[in-house]
């Protein structure tokens, strides 16, 4: 039997709060898939809105607390803060955060605005929509890249680190290319 300490009690806020982003995070995509396929407007719209208040109101708060309680499990776990796990850690983090802050927010006030001037059919309005998927889901192939690596760690072994790294790289260069053809595909508006 284990003795509850601040590191496990740490370990186990980091845990909750990872889920709770990745999960939701991955539940999103899914429900995106669907809703884009239906080629609804307003559908696509109103999902849009929901998921930015979602990112603001459930993934900041998570990601933050996530953070602190990452700082708290190396702190109370003597783990050292060079190593390669830790480093991919706090780089996706600012990443991922620099990307909700700087571009999914806003975008995500941008699409309200096309929305209500253009209606949700227009073509800037549901290229708005799909960028900030496309956006949406290489973050989550980085999230899901840590992930691998907080639970690995591997220390020691450089080569599953860069291969993992590498496999990240090529997963959201298959998401930029899939949505580049997808773009390709919608018509283009007709001229009045």
């Amino acid at each position: 039997m284990h003795a509850m300490t601040w590191y496990t009690f740490f370990k186990s806020i980091h845990v909750i709060t990872a889920v709770i982003w990745i999960g939701g995070a991955a539940m999103i995509q899914a429900y995106a898939f669907r809703i884009i396929r239906t080629g609804d407007g307003k559908r696509q719209a109103d999902f849009a809105k929901d998921t930015e208040v979602v990112g603001m109101r459930v993934f900041v708060p998570a990601s933050l607390i996530l953070v602190l309680a990452a700082i708290g499990m190396m702190i109370n776990g003597s783990w050292p803060w060079g190593q390669n796990w830790t480093v991919l850690g706090l780089i996706a983090f600012v990443l991922s955060f620099g990307i909700g802050a700087g571009f999914l927010g806003p975008e995500g006030g941008r699409i309200a605005e096309v929305i209500e001037k253009e209606g949700p059919d227009s073509p800037a309005a549901q290229a708005r929509i799909r960028r900030i998927l496309t956006v949406s889901r290489c973050e989550l192939i980085v999230l899901l890249t840590v992930i691998w690596s907080m639970v690995v760690k591997p220390t020691g072994q450089p080569g599953w680190f860069w291969g993992m790294l590498a496999v990240m790289v090529l997963g959201i260069a298959a998401v930029i290319v899939f949505h580049l053809r997808t773009e390709e595909r919608v018509p283009a508006p007709a001229t009045q």
